[in-house]
């Protein structure tokens, strides 16, 4: 069944079904939803329950409504769409409730879970395997401080026996 949960702020966690037909929501008495917060008007909106889904209704509330951070003086609503009632944030959910208003490239139930293969793609040639010359330039370096090690001791060893 649909619902209205608070998102934030002291009344974080307050829900209402969406069962009537309409339901008047604001800060007065007397609306299906009462919000007891200054940002919210009176009389603020109302969601109206059709065939297809639901509709929020701006009803001239003085700090308006958004849907989804968009200002809004009627439309539809789906599956976890953010409503701000002044300054009230509220989800609406369930699974009465259409899921988007985008078209999808194909339908995904709510609890599918779709995964994809991976593809062997080829790095960009930037990114490829270096060739082995790094080896090379240490490996001559090394020989090349085993000859002066070779000499060096030559020269002791020569100096010695002259001495």
């Amino acid at each position: 069944m649909a619902c209205l949960i608070v998102m934030d702020g002291p009344l974080k966690g307050q829900r209402v079904a969406l069962d009537q037909p309409v339901i008047r929501i604001g800060r007065k008495e007397g609306n299906g939803w009462v919000l007891p917060d200054g940002s919210v008007s009176g009389t603020h909106c109302e969601i109206e329950k059709s065939e297809t889904g639901f509709l929020i209704r701006d009803l001239g509330s003085t700090n308006g409504t958004k849907v989804n951070n968009e200002p809004v003086k009627e439309k539809p609503l789906f599956r976890n769409d953010i409503i701000m009632m002044g300054e009230i944030p509220v989800m609406i959910e369930g699974d009465d409730v259409p899921q988007t208003d985008k078209p999808q490239p194909y339908a995904i139930p709510r609890t599918t879970i779709v995964i994809q293969q991976k593809h062997n793609i080829e790095p960009p040639k930037e990114f490829a395997k270096k060739s082995n010359s790094n080896k090379i330039w240490v490996a001559l370096i090394a020989l090349l401080l085993l000859v002066i090690g070779g000499l060096f001791y030559l020269f002791i060893k020569g100096s010695q026996s002259a001495g």
